[in-house]
């Protein structure tokens, strides 16, 4: 079972026990550690003060013996030797020397032999006595790279201890003499501290060779680990590192001498040092396995303790055994059916809680409706104000009414003014405080806003407003790119006025058609007392219709906006000018009437032409709606029904012609046939076919000359009486004029083989 399918019981049971159990986990892993890590830098410590001891005494005996043999070669005697050849005549000498060098060995130094060679006259003295020798390079080829070098002296290794290499004099390029003192490893273990039990301590020549050490098979092992020679070969004068080798670990101290070069080398096993800790380690795990057990039974007891109050909330919250609950519930943990329990009561308390605040919204906004529409009496004022939390105490209220201008031009249809008119109640709660608003409200095309204040000040009120409709434009215009414009009423200085205050915000509104979008409009400013009588401006209303009959589109224009501007110059009233523009609306429809013109052949939109005209709030707009939707389709329709008519004129001429042509045809009787004026008939039929009636019908009639004159017997006198000439000469003539022969000159050449008697 994983932890999550616990019981809240068990969860608890087994979180006071981790919370025990951890802490001394914890604490038992630290002391082990503490104190593993605590002896090793004890013992490393320990190491590095023996090396540093052990430096000292073996440097402090290099350096003694360097000095007394500096002192001895730089005396009168050592410096005469440079120049005494090995004669046995001279015992003196020799034998003062041999007593000199004796006096260099002594045991606290621990110099086992000196050997001083002349390397001029070839002759060494040690303690086996003086002898010569022949050959110098053989005698001297174990100190060959010493004496090619540069040094004046150096300390080496040898199978028996360390050799203390010099030559004299000092700084010349072939030294007369080199001495050599050797000191035995036995004297320099004597100078090793032999008390370490962690560890083994030896000395590195500067090859990283062993000199000597307290166990040199173990220190010899460690030496071919290759990071054990690269820390060595670094410039650090002491340190320390972890070697690990055959499975064991070892904690290297080292110190690298300036004065020889030489290393000296503290290793420890660290499985050595941590013993100790290790047995620190089980005694601290007896201990907390004993401890353990007793947070076992005090988590169970404490658990149980704890858990009873559980049992009891669950018992009366969900009921007891197994009598109440699903039974799907009885296999759950108590804590999970508690939670679904008070999860359940939490979600129908958010549901409640939700639903009393929509109802409250609801409420609040109703009754700001009623307030406005003046149906609420004025104890019940006083009693929502106090429910709705609103203060009863303005000195000063004011209605505003906010209004989009257009959607034109926008990304908006006007299905999506409702939603931008709640955006804008949400932009005026924002803007303006709670302390001076009741609860903004939506009411057909307007937003609606009961604002008041406790100042007495009208024009410190006055201003407040102006800075609040300014926001309100500014915060619809940048947040959802429309303009709008607000109205502001006169103030109320009585909750029983805001109905007459709400009828002039809205009055105000309907003046944006003189101010233009986008306008601050107060009521005291454009509704002043009774209309006045606003002259109409007959003359160019007939000047407008006469140029939209004759199809002067441009300059019906002109006339329309001249009539507009006519309209809103002051006296100003609005319902004067609504009158004036529906009275504009009724002529135009009545040109098309007199035109006979159905008006179906507008496409005027979908709406009612009262219906959009009613929803255009400034002069530009009107005049465009005008232009657009009345003017340019009547001109169009006109123009259509001219062009129609003037065919049909000249149609039906044509036919008139082509049929009796050979009458006494006149313009005055077709005109008469087709029921219009003569001058009006003749007018259109050369505007259509480029000719006046005459010259068509003579035109007609010399064709059908022409045509019996190649085709028919007839003679010339007697197509001259069928085509209604006065005699046959003013035919011939005509007929000369245009086709510049006579007709039977014309008959001869297109029908030769007729004979024609005239």
């Amino acid at each position: 079972m994983s932890f999550r399918q616990m019981t809240y019981l068990n969860k608890l049971l087994v979180y006071g026990f981790l919370l025990g159990v951890v802490p001394l986990a914890i604490l038992g892993f630290l002391s082990y550690f503490r104190a593993s890590t605590t002896i090793q830098k004890y013992v490393e410590a320990g190491n590095l003060q023996i090396l540093k001891h052990s430096q000292l005494a073996v440097e402090q005996n290099m350096k003694t013996v360097e000095t007394a043999l500096v002192a001895f070669l730089n005396s009168p005697q050592g410096t005469d030797l440079y120049n005494i050849p090995l004669d046995y005549n001279k015992y003196g000498p020799f034998s003062e020397l041999e007593s000199s060098m004796r006096q260099l060995q002594i045991y606290e130094t621990g110099v086992f032999d000196v050997t001083l060679y002349n390397m001029q006259y070839l002759w060494r003295v040690n303690n086996a006595g003086i002898a010569t020798f022949d050959n110098k390079e053989e005698e001297l080829q174990p100190y060959e790279n010493f004496l090619k070098s540069s040094m004046n002296s150096t300390w080496i290794k040898n199978e028996h201890g360390i050799r203390f290499l010099k030559k004299s004099p000092l700084y010349v390029a072939n030294p007369a003499m080199l001495v050599v003192v050797d000191i035995p490893y036995s004297h320099l273990s004597k100078l090793l501290l032999q008390a370490n039990p962690l560890g083994s301590t030896a000395i590195l020549d500067s090859h990283m060779e062993l000199l000597l050490g307290q166990d040199q098979g173990s220190v010899q092992q460690l030496l071919g680990h290759a990071e054990l020679e690269k820390k060595l070969s670094g410039d650090a004068p002491e340190g320390k590192l972890v070697v690990k080798r055959g499975g064991e670990s070892y904690g290297v101290t080292y110190v690298h001498s300036a004065f020889s070069g030489w290393y000296y080398v503290a290793a420890a096993s660290i499985d050595e040092i941590t013993k100790e800790s290790r047995s620190i380690g089980q005694f601290t795990w007896w201990i907390s396995a004993g401890i353990l057990f007793l947070i076992l039974f005090a988590a169970w007891f404490g658990s149980n303790n704890m858990y009873r109050p559980i049992r009891m909330l669950h018992s009366a919250l969900v009921g007891s055994g197994d009598k109440s609950g699903d039974p799907g519930d009885r296999k759950e943990d108590h804590i999970q059916q508690i939670g679904q329990h008070v999860t359940k009561l939490l979600d129908r308390e958010k549901r409640m809680s939700s639903q009393i605040e929509g109802y409250t919204a609801q409420l609040e906004a109703f009754f700001v409706q009623k307030l406005i529409l003046g149906d609420v009496r004025k104890r019940e004022i006083d009693e929502k104000l106090d429910m709705f939390g609103y203060a009863a105490g303005w000195r000063q209220m004011t209605v505003m009414a906010v209004e989009i201008d257009t959607l034109e031009g926008t990304r908006y249809s006007r299905n999506d003014q409702d939603l931008l008119l709640f955006a804008i109640s949400n932009m005026v709660s924002e803007i303006v405080p709670q302390t001076n608003r009741l609860a903004p409200i939506v009411s057909g095309s307007s937003q609606l806003n009961v604002l008041g204040t406790v100042q007495d000040d009208p024009e410190a009120w006055s201003a407040e407003l102006q800075r609040w409709a300014e926001a309100i434009q500014k915060a619809a215009s940048n947040y959802l790119d429309v303009t709008v414009s607000v109205a502001l009423s006169k103030p109320a200085a009585q909750w029983t006025d805001v109905p007459r205050a709400y009828k002039e915000a809205e009055e105000a509104l309907n003046y944006r058609v003189r101010l233009g979008n986008e306008a601050i409009i107060y009521s005291e400013d454009v509704v002043s007392g009774p209309a006045e009588t606003v002259h109409y401006p007959l003359k160019l209303e007939q000047e407008l219709l006469a140029s939209i009959k004759s199809g002067y589109r441009l300059q019906a224009e002109e006339k329309l906006r001249h009539f507009m501007q006519e309209l809103v110059r002051p006296p100003f009233h609005f319902q004067e000018y609504q009158l004036s523009v529906f009275r504009l609306l009724t002529e135009i429809t009545g040109l098309l009437q007199a035109e006979g013109v159905p008006f179906s052949e507008l496409a005027v939109g979908e709406a009612p032409l009262i219906e959009q005209m009613s929803q255009l709030r400034t002069v530009e707009e009107m005049e465009a709606w005008f232009l657009q939707k009345l003017i340019a389709p009547v001109i169009t329709v006109l123009e259509e029904r001219r062009s129609s008519q003037f065919q049909n004129i000249s149609d039906a001429v044509i036919q008139m012609i082509h049929e009796e042509f050979d009458t006494l045809l006149t313009l005055e009787l077709c005109a008469s046939r087709i029921h219009y004026h003569p001058h009006y008939v003749s007018k259109v039929f050369r505007q259509e076919t480029g000719v006046n009636f005459s010259e068509y019908l003579l035109k007609h009639r010399l064709e059908m000359a022409k045509g019996w004159l190649t085709e028919t017997g007839m003679t010339v006198t007697e197509i001259a009486e069928k085509l209604k000439y006065t005699s046959p000469t003013n035919f011939i003539r005509y007929f000369r004029k245009i086709e510049g022969i006579t007709p039977g000159q014309y008959r001869e050449r297109n029908a030769g083989s007729i004979s024609i008697i005239e």
